[in-house]
């Protein structure tokens, strides 16, 4: 019997979760605005015996309650953040919307290729600050570094 499994990817706004999408799943269902996602996102793939069904949230703030829409359900949230703006509000907000809701998740932070290693380091020692035992990959979405290991999470759930 095949598994399936609901994956909310969620971050603020410009983080590339879209992208990340894009190249996790090739075939992605997007509404966007002036290059803005502006809806939620939708893909599907099948990886050894598990269908993981993607629904990728708008960053924006007003779409807090697209969010909330989306957890509803889930199994596991990946939290896409900038490693050239660190945490702003809306991370804030999705960790605690997770938290509450009990969605186990874990962390991409996207764009090391535009800054140094003392970006994630920062990012990293904030989370665990507000989180124990949460599973980080950084990479970049543009170079497609961080994208096998990401892969290599979600078999395991």
């Amino acid at each position: 019997m095949v598994k399936e499994l609901k994956i909310v990817v969620m971050g603020s706004e410009d983080v590339g979760k879209t992208t990340l999408m894009e190249n996790l799943i090739k075939n992605v269902g997007k509404v966007e605005h002036n290059g803005t996602t502006v809806a939620i996102d939708y893909g599907r793939i099948e990886m050894d015996d598990k269908k993981f069904h993607f629904f990728g949230t708008p960053g924006q703030e007003r779409f807090g309650f697209m969010r909330e829409i989306a957890v509803e359900g889930a199994d596991y949230a990946l939290l896409v953040l900038d490693a050239t703006v660190g945490l702003r509000k809306v991370d804030n907000d999705i960790i605690n919307l997770l938290s509450t809701k009990k969605i186990p998740f874990s962390v991409f932070i996207n764009k090391m290729d535009l800054c140094n290693e003392s970006n994630a380091v920062e990012i990293i020692n904030n989370l665990n600050g507000l989180i124990e035992s949460l599973n980080i990959v950084t990479g970049s979405i543009y170079r497609k570094e961080g994208l096998s290991e990401i892969m290599d999470q979600l078999k395991i759930i």
